[in-house]
């Protein structure tokens, strides 16, 4: 099954700062994050909460599979093409429009 990049928030870290963190552990990228993407998606009987922002590559900076078996890149109209973990499911269907403009960066911390 399939799942979108990131992992848990450690203590005094934000949302923004656990993706960043994330992307350089599991894809071995920088990355700036965008808009959120969907709503908060509840996880093990509402003990965890998965949040989706937009992010881009920085400096063409191409992902690498780290921590994972593999990794694919998807457009819009391959999203259904791959069986995604339930937790990551609801997200999808706000992605499609999302692939069709490109996100707004914020600026990443130094």
């Amino acid at each position: 099954m399939w799942e979108f990049p990131g992992g848990k928030v450690e203590p005094g870290e934000t949302d923004v700062e656990a993706l960043i963190r994330e992307c350089e552990e599991e894809l071995g990228v920088r990355v700036a994050v965008g808009d959120r993407v969907g709503g908060d998606v509840l996880l093990g009987h509402g003990r965890a909460v998965l949040r989706v922002f937009a992010a881009r590559l920085l400096d063409g900076e191409q992902p690498q599979a780290l921590e994972h078996a593999e990794l694919r890149w998807l457009a819009a109209d391959q999203l259904d093409s791959v069986q995604w973990l339930p937790a990551d499911a609801p997200i999808v269907t706000a992605l499609g429009p999302l692939l069709l403009t490109p996100p707004s960066p914020r600026t990443p911390p130094t």
